[in-house]
């Protein structure tokens, strides 16, 4: 009977509808076919490698790409090297695109005979008996064999030097010297360093190396929040129903993650916000889903600040949660949070504070980041203050009762 009974829910859980299309364009693994406001970094990377498609092996170009988490170093290296492959294989040239996490590999070693035995299908390399120079050379011996060149993208490249020191770059870049003049440079290089590691890694590598790693440089900033916005809108577009993410809900997420202008944090909140949507059987993604999806995703905001409030805070905050909560809106005007807050002052036998008075409290509450404010942007009239949550409403003015009624 039991099994029975959990057959059912399984079966109806299935049945149930999804906002999502393919919750596949979410992944973290994924590479959309085109990358927002990453134009002039991929011409960059062109030009670099410009030189294998039209006189291969002459030089084997170098770059690096450095930049904080969540800036896309990954997903612009491996859309490059999916494309520069395929044009590589169109105009006659046999080149492979390898990407390798150096971090997950462990060691130069591990990398070598992966891509030997991943890439290249080379079968026969025991697990221990030769050195990483040796497997170098076999790598190398096998790309002259097939007639193949490789853009070899070593990313979280800071794990291996850290472990290994200059060395693993220095047999890459150094293999071809004691080698006849004509020989083909099969081996090129994007070396992917994450910021701020990387200025006390680069003092690991000697200088002669990492001069010949750093003639093109690409220094990946921080996404703007209008930049993240276009960059959930292309995934919304991939893996969501048609009209089933308010845009309200996408402009949210660009806010909160452009507070630390990271790509993957802002898609990690869309999916979320998306799975917290089916739970509850949403036909919509909306604001208040974001709220919840970022209390689990990124909890910096802890219930215990709310302790710390003034009780006019936390009325100013139980207004705006309880005009949230009834909304689908991610902000509030400034004018309404006013109103509503005089009704819960009401409600508590208290006379409400003057609005040079509310507006302190509401800087505070922002400066805690309990709250979130921005000035009113197009298609509202006049300038105005708009007043978002950091919490979902419903457990905030849950949280405020409580302490409230202690008090």
């Amino acid at each position: 009977m039991e099994e029975k009974h959990l057959s059912d829910i399984i079966e109806k859980e299935l049945l149930g509808e999804s906002v999502f299309k393919d919750e596949g364009k979410l992944s973290l693994d994924y590479v959309p076919p085109y990358l927002p406001h990453r134009e002039e970094e991929l011409k960059t990377l062109t030009r670099a490698f410009r030189p294998i498609l039209e006189n291969p092996g002459k030089i084997s170009p170098r770059i690096i790409i450095r930049g904080e988490l969540g800036t896309g170093k990954t997903v612009l290296s491996k859309r490059f090297g999916l494309d520069f492959e395929k044009i590589a294989t169109q105009r006659g040239v046999n080149l492979k695109y390898v990407h390798v996490n150096c971090r997950e590999e462990g060691s130069f070693y591990n990398i070598l005979k992966n891509i030997l035995t991943r890439h290249f299908k080379r079968k026969g390399l025991p697990s221990r008996g030769y050195s990483s120079q040796e497997l170098l050379s076999f790598l190398v011996e096998t790309l002259e064999k097939n007639n193949f060149y490789v853009v070899l993208a070593l990313d979280e490249l800071e794990a291996l030097v850290g472990k290994e020191g200059s060395d693993p770059l220095f047999r890459l870049t150094r293999f071809y010297e004691d080698k006849p003049p004509n020989t083909p440079q099969r081996i090129s290089l994007i070396c992917i360093f994450r910021e701020p590691e990387c200025e006390e890694i680069f003092k690991l590598i000697d200088r002669s190396t990492l001069s010949t790693l750093g003639f093109y440089t690409i220094k990946l900033e921080k996404y703007k929040a209008y930049q993240l916005k276009d960059i959930l809108n292309q995934r919304v577009k991939e893996a969501f129903k048609e009209n089933s993410v308010l845009p309200e809900t996408v402009e949210l997420i660009a806010d909160l993650a452009g507070r630390y202008g990271d790509a993957r944090f802002a898609i990690e909140l869309l999916w979320l916000a998306g799975k917290y949507a089916d739970k509850i059987h949403s036909t919509k993604v909306q604001p208040e889903h974001v709220r919840v999806a970022q209390s689990y995703a990124h909890p910096t905001i802890k219930i215990e600040d709310l302790k710390l409030t003034s009780l006019h805070e936390k009325f100013l905050l139980l207004a705006i949660a309880r005009l949230l909560k009834s909304s689908e809106s991610a902000y509030l005007p400034m004018g309404e949070v006013e109103k509503e807050y005089k009704v819960v002052c009401e409600e508590f036998n208290e006379k409400p504070r003057a609005h040079t008075q509310t507006w302190k409290y509401l800087k505070n509450l922002s400066q805690i980041g309990l709250v979130s404010t921005k000035v009113s942007g197009k298609g509202q009239r006049g300038k105005t203050t708009l007043i978002g949550l950091s919490l979902p409403s419903e457990k905030l003015e849950a949280e405020i009762l409580k302490l409230l009624e202690k008090s």
